[in-house]
């Protein structure tokens, strides 16, 4: 038998609190889980590498290297897949900056290559050293290429066009995805 104290409660409820800033990393956990959940013909993995260039994203000039990571989530029955994403700024001079990013994109038809359109809803964090961080949601817009479609082992390439803060930003990021299910 197993005896837990008032006290021991109380701290068990303050650590497991979600607070308003801890919303998109419990959204973010629950939408990259959802291949595991989801009714999906397949879904796929892989780090990404890209360039933002707007120049004043939130207070900072980041027009440099971002890295992340992102997940598609295939739907069996339409041509639509879902695609959450982590990317984080490294070269922020003045502070920290990272992106959570939930977008939807359709498949369109080809032979060599798989093209796709798509549009999504990202937020960003900045944290400026020594000062208070702010952040933004913000919509996109994106189109690119997925290359060696016969493999579990894909290449691809896309343009963002992402609205926030009042401006247009345009990313630019290509990665590999990794095939998880059928």
């Amino acid at each position: 038998m197993v005896f837990v104290s008032v006290t021991d409660t109380q701290d068990l409820q303050n650590q497991s609190r979600i607070t308003h800033e801890d919303a998109p990393y419990f959204l973010f956990g629950l939408v990259a889980a959802s291949p595991a959940q989801a009714e999906a013909n397949s879904w796929e993995l892989g780090p990404l590498l890209g360039v933002n260039f707007d120049e004043a994203y939130l207070g900072s000039k980041n027009n440099e290297l971002l890295i992340g990571g992102v997940s598609r989530v295939h739907l069996s029955s339409l041509p639509i897949s879902l695609n959450p994403g982590l990317e984080f700024y490294p070269g922020v001079d003045n502070g920290s900056l990272f992106v959570l990013n939930f977008d939807v994109q359709y498949q369109l038809e080809a032979e060599t290559v798989k093209p796709y359109v798509g549009a999504g809803i990202s937020w960003a964090r900045f944290a400026p050293d020594g000062g208070s961080s702010s952040s933004d949601i913000g919509l996109s817009l994106k189109g690119g290429l997925v290359f060696n479609t016969t493999s579990r082992t894909r290449p691809y390439g896309e343009a963002v066009l992402n609205f926030s803060d009042g401006t247009e930003g345009l990313i630019v990021r290509g990665g590999v995805l990794f095939a998880i299910g059928n």
